[in-house]
């Protein structure tokens, strides 16, 4: 498995708009978004923390290949005090 994270820092009054743009168009194409195992987006004002899981690095890599983060910075990079912070992760333990 591969795990990819987005940090985002949103200035003050952006931050519900902000989530909501993600909700609206990340969620929607990953709904869509084959090898998907589970995207999250975790909210700590003003922060929020997307994490997309994924049964292989290519198909995140495919995902992105969509445009979809591309279009968010669109609607959204006037609402962030910071570009978003990405990593990268591999799965080293886990607990079902």
């Amino acid at each position: 498995m591969y795990t990819a994270t987005m940090r985002y820092q949103f200035i003050n009054g952006k931050f519900e708009e902000g989530c909501a743009l993600w909700r609206e168009l990340v969620l929607d194409e990953a709904r869509k978004a084959p090898g998907l195992v589970r995207m999250q987006f975790l909210v700590s004002r003003p922060a929020a923390l997307a994490i997309g899981t994924w049964q292989d690095k290519t198909y995140a890599e495919a995902f992105m290949r969509t445009g979809v983060f591309k279009r968010l910075m669109e609607r959204i990079r006037g609402s962030l005090a910071a570009d978003p912070s990405p990593e990268q992760w591999s799965l080293d333990s886990i607990i079902p």
